[in-house]
């Protein structure tokens, strides 16, 4: 014990512990308690093009971006293509019925909002209840300028108008690519996650299993090969079913469906392989990193995380990718960018299958008869030092070696015929 208190290994617990909590800070925590939702794109049909539409808007909010709106069939496809949060129509003659509150017969105006749940729900909701908020006051200082006028001219309202009065703009919700329950809002997430473990756990049981003593290069990454084939049948049909029987999620196995999550078990595998086959175990923490960074920050909508993980970090994310066309696909009907997300995914994993392909020449050069996780304890036990190294005074000349077994041992006389005493020769 009092050897390892001396060692430099205390302090390197205290390091790990403090790099921990660095690791965990930043890329399981950081995205989520930074996160603050602004500028999120929201579309303005003005199909009233009369000042409205500007009056509503002209507001400093920073959640929002506003963006126009040419026609109904553009609306629809910016929120089918995950362009917009939200749209907003104002409906024509829209300020002509505003100016006629003091009739005796007003009527409100009422405006349409898309909101586009199948994005992200948190930002949708969001966005639903600012542009809510903006409407309500847009309406009640146009309901108390409408009625100080009516009280100047002395005009009695009838009782059919005061709920108008009061209330002048109203805003009608229509929820857009709307998922089914809080479940179905997940599904995307949870079959990513599922299938970067699913892989992860069969590239480093294969992995390992394959360093025998008869496996050469080209057999490590045929079988390889063969296993990621057999995962990208096996996986998805797995994942479904538990999401479907133990998750109580919703989801129907279509053709997309399955080529999408088989595509992204190859993509996965792959790319985890490669890693192990060029890296070895120092490839481990790479992987660790990505799944820590991955599912925390696909969770929080991108317009909410800080520059720097929405750039340097979620841009290039591998999972990103293959989550957003699960979303298109589950949410959107195959729509939502599914197609050009499924293409970047594909590109992906070519990439990862070449690196795989590519790490023949590495693995030449590795004793593959030696399992990774014996050999690696087995350098660790040979670097470990004794107790005795580790109290062993050092910064001496004097030389305390024991007398070996062929050192001679002669009594020569000292002073006088009775004193005897041993030297070594």
């Amino acid at each position: 014990m009092q050897g390892f208190l001396r060692s430099r290994k205390v302090i390197g617990v205290f390091i790990a512990v403090i790099a921990v909590h660095v690791l965990l800070g930043v890329a399981t925590f950081g995205p989520s308690t930074s996160a603050e939702l602004s500028d999120v794109p929201v579309g303005v049909l003005d199909l009233d093009r009369a000042g409205l539409a500007e009056e509503l808007t002209a507001a400093d909010v920073h959640v929002i971006e506003w963006m126009s709106i040419v026609s109904d069939s553009a609306l629809r496809e910016a929120l089918d293509d995950k362009e917009i949060a939200a749209g907003l129509v104002i409906p024509a003659g829209a300020t002509e019925t505003l100016a006629a509150l003091g009739s005796q017969q007003p009527e409100p105006v009422v405006l349409d909002l898309y909101v586009n749940h199948g994005r992200n729900p948190q930002a949708a909701q969001t966005v639903q209840a600012t542009i809510l908020a903006l409407a309500e006051g847009a309406a009640a200082e146009l309901s108390a300028q409408t009625l100080a006028a009516l009280g100047e001219a002395d005009v009695a309202v009838a009782p059919d108008a005061v709920a108008t009065l009061a209330q002048p703009i109203q805003v009608e919700t229509i929820p857009v690519n709307a998922p089914s329950g809080a479940a179905d809002a997940q599904t995307p997430l949870v079959l990513v996650a599922m299938l970067w473990i699913g892989s992860l756990i069969a590239t480093l049981v294969s992995w390992l299993g394959l360093h025998r003593k008869d496996t050469t290069p080209r057999g490590f990454l045929g079988a390889q090969l063969i296993v990621v084939a057999a995962l990208a049948v096996l996986q998805p049909l797995s994942i479904v079913a538990v999401g479907n029987w133990l998750l109580g999620m919703d989801i129907t196995l279509t053709a997309s469906l399955f080529g999408a999550l088989a595509l992204t078990t190859a993509l996965f595998f792959l790319l985890q392989s490669a890693v192990l086959n060029w890296l070895g175990f120092g490839g481990w923490p790479i992987l660790v990193l990505l799944w820590l960074f991955s599912f925390t920050l696909l969770s929080v909508p991108a317009e909410a995380l800080a520059s720097g993980y929405r750039v340097l970090i979620h841009g290039w994310l591998p999972s990103r990718f293959p989550y957003e066309a699960l979303q298109g696909i589950v949410h959107f009907d195959g729509a939502g960018q599914a197609g050009p997300m499924l293409a970047i995914s594909a590109a992906i994993a070519l990439g990862a299958l070449a690196l795989l392909l590519a790490s023949y020449y590495r693995l030449r050069g590795r004793d593959l008869s030696v399992n990774p996780i014996a050999e690696r304890v087995a350098r660790a036990g040979n670097d470990e030092p004794t107790d005795d190294d580790i109290l062993e005074p050092t910064g001496t000349d004097t030389d305390t070696s024991e007398p070996t077994g062929t050192d001679a041992v002669e009594l020569v006389e000292v002073d006088g015929p009775g004193d005897r005493q041993p030297f070594l020769i």
